[in-house]
């Protein structure tokens, strides 16, 4: 009867062992499954954050020399007014890349900022063109240039175009994208914490 017992036991404990490597083997399975889950949504989500996060710093970057731009032809400088212009160009461009239809209205300010910061380049042609013509004369003094009527209203209209791009222009542009910064920095962190969260 012993010898009865001990196979009813050995059966018993080979069955369980039978049952317990099954559930190893379910568990490993499952296990493996998520991790590979896992694994290609952190994949995606370093992917997409990736390219989020290079998206902002060249979008920061680009608004920052855009920026300085305009306070280098808005500071009443006369000197290389065209390069400042052709740099300013530059990165408005370089910021529409960036937004690709994201904000039109941002698009249309930097456009209209583009056209004025043209203006006072104009204007100071116009200028430095009655400075050549001027200075042929013996008598001309830089006084007596800067008196002519032609002179006084190009100032004006480079005063009044500075202050049109500082106090109307700028600011909407800062704040527009300091906004799409914002929202962009805002899906970030919706990727790293709670998409995680779901499923």
């Amino acid at each position: 009867m012993s010898n009865e017992l001990f196979n009813k036991f050995s059966a018993i404990g080979i069955g369980l062992t039978f049952l317990a490597s099954i559930a190893a083997v379910i568990v490993s399975i499952i296990s493996l499954r998520y991790s590979n889950k896992v694994a290609k949504r952190s994949g995606y989500l370093g992917t997409i954050t990736a390219s989020r996060d290079k998206w902002s710093n060249s979008l920061r970057e680009s608004s920052s020399l855009y920026f300085t731009q305009i306070a280098r032809i808005c500071s009443g400088q006369e000197d290389n007014l065209e390069e400042i212009y052709n740099e300013l160009t530059r990165y408005h461009f370089a910021i529409v890349l960036l937004l690709f239809e994201q904000d039109e209205e941002i698009h249309n300010n930097m456009s209209v900022v583009r056209s004025k910061a043209f203006e006072i380049v104009d204007q100071s042609n116009i200028i430095n063109q009655q400075y050549k013509k001027l200075k042929e004369s013996p008598n001309a003094t830089e006084t007596y240039i800067e008196s002519q009527e032609v002179v006084v209203k190009a100032r004006q209209k480079m005063y009044d175009l500075r202050c049109s791009i500082l106090n109307d222009y700028q600011g909407r542009i800062f704040n527009g994208i300091r906004n799409l910064l914002e929202r962009e920095w805002r899906k970030q962190q919706y990727e790293a914490t709670d998409m995680w969260k779901e499923k």
